[in-house]
C-alpha cells in the first residue's frame, strides 16, 4: 500500500513549544504555592491534552482553583509565549516542502486545543500547508488514546497503511501506534528504548528528511 499522507504532531515537532508548556505549568502552580520542576512536567504531562494536564495537577496537589481555571491559565500563558517567542523546529520548512513536492497530503494531529493551534499556525504561517487539522481536545479521549489519529484518517479518507506519523512524545507515539500507523520519532531523547518500535528515530526533522531523501528523488 503506497503512502499518501504524513501526519504531524504539533508541540515539539512543528513548533519549539515544550518549554512554554513547562513554564506555564510551573508559573500557574507557583501562584498556588506549589513548586514543580520542568522534569516533572516532562515526565508527567508531555504530549497530553490540557484537561488531562490540569486534572493531574489538581489530583496531585491541594490547589485553591478548579481544574478548569488551571486549564485556562496555562493555555493563556502558552499562547502569549508563542505569539512573542514561538519559532519553528529545525527543518520544518524543508520537511513541509519535501513532503508536499513528493505528492503527500499533510495533516495535523495534536493534543493542543483549537486556540493554541490557531496561534501556532498564525505565528508560523502554516495554514496553506495542511489539508486536515485535528485536535484531541475535540475527542472523547486525548493521547495516548488513538482517537485523534482515527479522526485524521477519517477526514483524509485513508487507511493506516497509507499514512505515516511524526511524533516526539511517548504519549503521541503510543496513540499513533494504537491507531496502527507506522511512526517516525523526532525528539531529543530519540534513542530512548521507549521508542524502539518506531519506524525511524531522529534528533531533528533535518535528519529525518535527509534519511528519506531517496524517496523524494
Amino acid at each position: 500500500m503506497s503512502i499518501k499522507a504524513v501526519i504531524f504532531d504539533m508541540d515539539g515537532v512543528i513548533i519549539d513549544s515544550e518549554n512554554f508548556w513547562q513554564r506555564a505549568q510551573i508559573e500557574v502552580l507557583a501562584k498556588q504555592g506549589i513548586a514543580i520542576t520542568a522534569e516533572e512536567c516532562e515526565s508527567a504531562t508531555k504530549g497530553k491534552r490540557i484537561d488531562d494536564i490540569a486534572r493531574l495537577w489538581c489530583e496531585r496537589y491541594p490547589l485553591n482553583i478548579s481544574s478548569r481555571q488551571v486549564e485556562v491559565q496555562i493555555v493563556a500563558r502558552v499562547c502569549d509565549a508563542i505569539r512573542r517567542e514561538g519559532v519553528a523546529m529545525s527543518g520544518l520548512d524543508q520537511a513541509l516542502r519535501s513532503f508536499r513536492a513528493a505528492g503527500y497530503r499533510l495533516a495535523l494531529a495534536t493534543s493542543s486545543c483549537k486556540q493554541v493551534i490557531e496561534v501556532v499556525f498564525d505565528r508560523l504561517k502554516l495554514w496553506r500547508w495542511f489539508d486536515v487539522v485535528c485536535s484531541a481536545d475535540e475527542e472523547p479521549f486525548g493521547k495516548p488514546h488513538p482517537a485523534v489519529y482515527h479522526k485524521v484518517m477519517f477526514k483524509l479518507g485513508l487507511e493506516a497503511g497509507e499514512c505515516r506519523v511524526i511524533e516526539d512524545s511517548l504519549s503521541g507515539f503510543t496513540a499513533a501506534r494504537r491507531a496502527n500507523i507506522e511512526t517516525f520519532v523526532v525528539a531529543a531523547d530519540y534513542q530512548d528504548a521507549k521508542f524502539a518500535e518506531a519506524l525511524g528515530r531522529y534528533p531533528t526533522l533535518d535528519e529525518l528528511i535527509d534519511a528519506l531523501q531517496p524517496a523524494f528523488a
